[in-house]
């Protein structure tokens, strides 16, 4: 049985005068509208979702959460037709910090902690944190750990909603709040002596001083993963036909290509055979994304570092899960299975080329990235439209790709292939504000426009997904000037519901719809060291939040699909740039997150059902 710790029993610290801390002690921030029930009961109105919007309890004093392992509260969605999203922050030391991306666990003053929530209407769940104790996770300075805070010494604790995006209406959300409490005992048996951390990384990329369920131990088990997992894959959900769409759904015109329509007041992808579809898929699937830099470090591995410091751990574990090296062909014969299995109908961007030209699943796919020999500003990611020659590289760029590379030119002519992304997350959305949308209006029009008649030109047919959008903070113009162009507009968007997006963002009698391009929910029970961009307390939770996030795009009218990323987690020490995160459908060794995975397939079989009569 659980342990609970009443968060009541926790005096602050600094003085005779200390008292409990209850949700009756936290005071509104900005715009919203907070009424107590009872002693730890608050009802709590959010008609913005700026930043700080929310209620918050803050001491310079501190409170003491080193006895507990979660921070725990309830949270009920008191709307009926609105889902809903919050986060818990919980900071250490004399301000609000942020959590890092990378792979750290050096303690410092200013730090902060989040987990997050999406709720359907009516519905009640429980938001766990993971108290991430410094004597428990820390790490030797010279090494690498989860991200830890004082927890001896909170000094806040905040619900807000993080990254926003809504517009300011009076019902944007109507919550409970209620029963914050410290559960669960510490976890004392993950102490690492600091004598004893080196090495940290066992010869699989695991960390070394953890121990969970699915943590691979010796070679033979992973070559009797592969075997296994063939006799317990599924065929795709009966419901979709062999393009993943929906079968018994109604039948539209048929053009060869992937197409949208709106259709009873909701926008839809349609198949080459004209069956209404709506697309859920991962990024990045591939045999190995990033390999780990050991050159640095060597001390921190117990595999002896190769002599040019590269270790692929994914490499090296699916060439002892297939018994060869030559084993991509196999593999991704394998990784095909395990998608119509997982309920998963289209493979994202930056995927295997090899899974591209196999035809066997629908796929959106990105031209170029930073297109090469283009001018570039220095100070925001985009190119320099004031070049004179702007236009002339960008067309060559993208001309160039479809000559060299042989999944382009086949995606040109293949009846799988969706459409084609041009760019990620370029900063369109700081450039404009800082020239102005009258100066920026030629230069993104001009942008869109290459891309829309290169594309055109030599994919003709195929859907243009557009660049990619950081979130739906985007400029009035930028809205505008996509829509004018794109068939589909992409937005990369971390949060647990991207349900209440503006209505304003296009102009009147100007409509198109949009496909979420990433998202993504992960924790730190299985070993890594950083969960995410939108960090939950379990697998269980990582599970529910994937199906609460597909469930607000299915409900919204302009949704066509979403994508999540990444296949695979990231390697523990993190990618080229830090990033560290627990974000995939299968780990380092290869084997499935079987919450998710179950989950995904679930929603498969009704993605059209729902997507058709509704979720709530």
């Amino acid at each position: 049985m659980r342990k609970i710790f009443l968060i009541a029993s926790l005096a602050l610290l600094g003085g005779a005068g200390a008292y409990a801390v209850t949700l009756s002690d936290f005071h509104p921030v900005y715009k919203a509208q907070m009424e107590r029930e009872g002693d730890n009961v608050v009802r709590v109105k959010f008609p913005s979702a700026e930043w700080g919007t929310g209620i918050k309890w803050e001491s310079k004093k501190g409170a003491d959460f080193s006895s507990a392992k979660w921070l725990s509260v309830d949270v009920e969605n008191l709307s009926s037709k609105r889902q809903s999203r919050l986060t818990m922050h919980v900071s250490a030391g004399a301000a609000d910090g942020d959590s890092g991306d990378h792979a750290v666990a050096i303690e410092k003053k200013n730090r902060s902690v989040n987990t997050g929530v999406g709720l359907n209407p009516h519905e009640k769940r429980t938001m766990r944190l993971l108290l991430t104790h410094p004597a428990i996770y820390g790490a030797p300075e010279n090494g690498r750990g989860p991200y830890v805070i004082d927890t001896s010494h909170v000094t806040s604790i905040h619900f807000q909603m993080q990254w926003p995006y809504e517009d300011e209406v009076d019902d944007l959300a109507d919550l409970r709040i209620s029963n914050l409490r410290l559960e669960g005992e510490v976890d004392a048996a993950r102490h690492v002596d600091p004598d004893k951390y080196f090495p940290f990384i066992d010869k699989y990329g695991q960390f070394a001083h953890a121990d969970w369920r699915f943590k691979v131990k010796d070679d033979a088990t992973l070559k009797k993963d592969l075997a296994a997992e063939l006799q317990r894959l599924k065929p795709a959900p009966e419901t979709w036909d062999s393009f993943g769409g929906w079968k018994d759904g109604p039948t539209l015109k048929a053009t060869g290509s992937f197409r949208t329509e709106k259709v009873n007041g909701k926008w839809w992808l349609v198949t080459p055979e004209g069956h209404l579809f709506f697309s859920v898929g991962l990024d990045v699937t591939r045999t190995m994304t990033d390999i780990t830099d050991g050159s640095k470090h060597p001390d921190w591995y117990e595999t002896k570092v190769p002599a040019d410091g590269k270790m692929p751990f994914t490499l090296w574990n699916l060439e002892k899960k297939f018994g060869k090296k030559d084993y991509a062909d196999e593999y991704y014969d394998f990784v095909l299975k395990r998608f119509d299995s997982w309920g998963l109908n289209s493979i994202g961007n930056w995927s295997a080329p090899e899974l591209y030209l196999k035809s066997r699943k629908p796929y959106a796919l990105s031209v170029l990235e930073r297109a090469k020999g283009v001018k570039r500003m220095t100070k925001f990611h985009l190119y320099d439209f004031s070049d004179p020659n702007f236009e002339r590289n960008m067309r060559a760029a993208i001309r160039e790709r479809f000559a060299k590379e042989p999944a382009l030119a086949h995606a040109a002519k293949d009846p799988m292939c969706i459409g084609f992304f041009i760019d990620n997350e370029l900063q369109f959305h700081r450039w404009i504000p800082d020239v102005g949308e009258g100066r920026a209006a030629a230069s993104v029009d001009l942008y869109f426009r290459i891309c829309r008649e290169e594309l055109n030109r030599l994919a003709p047919g195929k859907l243009y997904l557009g660049s990619r959008f950081v979130g739906f903070r985007q400029p009035g113009l930028l809205w505008r000037t996509a829509a004018k162009y794109c068939d589909v507009i992409t937005v990369n968007a971390y949060g647990n519901s991207v349900y209440n997006i503006s209505k304003k963002m296009f102009p009147k009698g100007v409509e198109k719809p949009i496909m979420i391009g990433e998202f993504h929910y992960g924790c730190y029970d299985r070993g890594m060291f950083k969960p995410g961009l939108a960090p939950v307390c379990d697998q269980l939770e990582r599970a529910r939040s994937f199906t609460r996030f597909v469930e607000g795009c299915l409900q919204h009218p302009l949704f066509v699909g979403c994508h999540w990323f990444q296949y695979r987690d990231q390697p523990l020490l993190g990618r080229g740039d830090g990033e560290a995160y627990q974000i995939g459908f299968v780990d380092v060794c290869d084997r499935p997150y079987p919450e998710l995975c179950r989950a995904a397939r679930k929603l498969g079989g009704e993605i059209y059902e729902k997507r058709s009569k509704g979720v709530w």
